[in-house]
């Protein structure tokens, strides 16, 4: 009975792994080792400190902040950039008037390329051609009495222009010099004058003839009283009439030449308009000649003359020596201004442009300075180009802040290296409710 008791305690309770024997439960030595000790601190607040520990990572989890950051390429650029004196054809060399860092102002000429022509009477001819140019819009209007004769200079592809340009200088002196126009000019002003002169001898002429008639009629007016009275016979009165006419024609043949003469002046002062007008016409054709001719020598120069395009010191591109042949497009000299004033230039792809805004902070790191040495630039996106430059690359202008470092750093045009523009500064935990909102909201 005893054997089938625990048999059926056994099947009955067979998950406690234990026995009952005459009424007593007993345990395996497994069990009771484990039963027979209290359990450790550790199991006692495991369950506590997981809670602390996740509390603690998702406390931590909202005040760690990992940014967003879109790299690109970026070039050093500044506001008055280095500016490039670029070869215009392919040639030699013939003379290089600078060494390499001295200043130079805009427009002044740094080398002569190879040319037919000879660059220094080109320029003492660029020097007369501005002087008559500007003499010719002054108000003393003048033109030098002799130049240079076209056989004298060694003009080479400028010697067709200046043929030219003589040619019309010689008939702009011959009619404004010495020539015949002037001196008409100076005929008819004699004659106008003596036309006024005549003028104010027949007005004094007519005065007085207008002074004898007045007296006359005056005298007459008195024997016409006398006449109707009957004092004077008819005769007398017949004689003081005739009198009194005759009187009156020389003030009628002097207003005729008064008339005259009015008309004759009118004639010389249209003659003398004309003559101006030939005179101006010859002058503006020779200013359109004088103005043909500095056009060829300037474009001349464009070509044969490398000049500085702004203030600054020159800087050669590369080893440039006399006699050097150079090709059309290759860069010869650079002026540098000197500007301090720089900026970054970004060029943005399409992927993740749309969160590159304006005003976020960028990170410059340039190749040129180790960005564990001497430490990153520091800016901000000042602008974006709304449309883009080139296969859908888009350009962003980054302004820089002072740079406080150890080392000093040396901007120049040029320089590249790597932006990394923070487009969004977030902590991990707003990172991870968004992905469960994005999660949510996809289901």
């Amino acid at each position: 009975m005893g054997g089938k008791t625990s048999n059926i305690g056994q099947q009955t309770r067979g998950f406690r792994l234990s026995a009952s024997y005459n009424g007593r439960e007993a345990h395996s030595e497994d069990i009771q080792d484990i039963i027979g000790q209290p359990p450790s601190a550790l199991l006692r607040w495991g369950i506590t400190w997981v809670l602390f520990v996740l509390i603690g990572i998702i406390a931590l989890s909202a005040f760690i902040r990992y940014p967003d950051i879109v790299r690109a390429p970026v070039r050093i650029n500044a506001v008055n950039a280095p500016k490039a004196v670029i070869c215009r054809l392919s040639g030699s060399i013939v003379n290089i008037l600078v060494n390499e860092g001295d200043t130079v102002k805009s427009g002044q000429p740094l080398a002569w390329m190879e040319s037919t022509a000879d660059h220094a009477q080109v320029a003492r001819l660029m020097e007369i051609l501005q002087h008559i140019r500007e003499g010719l819009y002054s108000q003393a209007n003048t033109v030098p009495a002799n130049m240079i004769a076209p056989s004298g200079l060694r003009l080479g592809e400028l010697q067709p222009g200046y043929q030219t340009f003589y040619q019309s200088y010689l008939t702009y002196q011959a009619a404004t010099g010495s020539g015949i126009y002037l001196k008409r000019r100076a005929y008819i002003l004699s004659e106008l004058q003596n036309v006024k002169q005549q003028r104010a001898q027949l007005e004094s002429q007519g005065q007085l003839q207008q002074q004898e008639y007045e007296l006359a009629e005056g005298a007459f007016n008195r024997y016409q009283q006398l006449a109707d009275r009957k004092v004077i016979s008819p005769a007398e009165y017949q004689q003081q009439q005739a009198l009194l006419l005759a009187k009156r024609h020389p003030l009628q043949q002097t207003q005729s030449a008064l008339l005259s003469n009015e008309a004759s002046q009118t004639a010389k002062v249209k003659e003398l308009a004309d003559l101006d007008n030939q005179i101006a016409e010859e002058r503006s054709k020779f200013l359109q000649a004088l103005n043909s001719l500095i056009s060829e020598i300037q474009q001349w120069k464009l070509q044969y003359v490398l000049t500085a395009p702004a203030n600054g010191s020159v800087v050669f591109a590369g080893i440039i020596q006399r006699n050097q042949h150079v090709d059309a497009g290759q860069e010869v000299f650079h002026v540098n201004p000197g500007s301090s004033d720089f900026f970054g230039e970004v060029i943005l792809p399409q992927y993740n442009m749309g969160k590159v805004k304006e005003g976020q902070e960028v990170l410059v790191k340039l190749d040129s300075y180790p960005f564990e040495e001497y430490g990153a630039l520091s800016g901000q996106v000042g602008r974006l180009s709304a449309v883009p430059y080139r296969d859908s690359i888009f350009l962003s202008r980054v302004d820089f802040r002072p740079m406080v470092s150890q080392k000093t750093v040396q901007l120049t045009t040029g320089m590249s290296g790597t932006a990394e523009i923070i487009t969004e500064d977030a902590s991990l935990l707003q990172r991870l409710f968004r992905n469960i909102r994005l999660v949510l909201n996809e289901r």
